[in-house]
């Protein structure tokens, strides 16, 4: 059913997309924001002001040492953490908790999926086979919604 939906709404936006292309209205509103633009200048006022900014950053950057200092606390956290993460796994009882509980924790995901399977055995046995979907009977007061003669435009 979702497969259906995308394949409509697809449809829907290409019938947008040559419906645009008939009338223009993309190329109009394209053609109005550059002439506008170029009255006014805005992309060059943003340009500049964008370019000023990032100079201004560089100079603080540069007279603080943000980037230098910012690099060195991490890689010295960094090297804390894998320190510490070491240590952690040397002892002899968390690392045996933790192949314990990863063992655990694989025997409950193999069992989940066998009594799915298994459900999913026992259901399938149980229900006669369902009849193809066009030959399904709707509900009084329902109709299809992806009909052979929408399928045509």
């Amino acid at each position: 059913m979702l497969a259906k939906g995308f394949i409509l709404g697809k449809d829907a936006v290409g019938k947008a997309k040559a419906f645009d292309e008939k009338h223009g209205f993309t190329s109009t509103a394209t053609a109005g924001v550059a002439s506008l633009d170029q009255k006014i200048g805005l992309s060059q006022k943003l340009t500049a002001g964008t370019s000023l900014v990032n100079e201004k950053i560089k100079a603080v950057d540069q007279n603080f040492q943000v980037t230098e200092r910012t690099k060195s606390v991490y890689a010295a956290a960094e090297q804390t953490v894998s320190s510490a993460g070491s240590a952690v796994m040397k002892n002899r009882y968390v690392l045996t908790g933790v192949s314990w509980a990863a063992g655990a924790f694989n025997r409950v995901a193999q069992a989940a999926g066998e009594v799915g399977q298994k459900t999913k055995e026992k259901v399938e046995a149980e229900q006669p086979s369902q009849p193809a979907q066009s030959q399904q009977q709707l509900p009084e007061g329902y109709s299809p919604i992806h009909s052979s003669e929408y399928s045509k435009n």
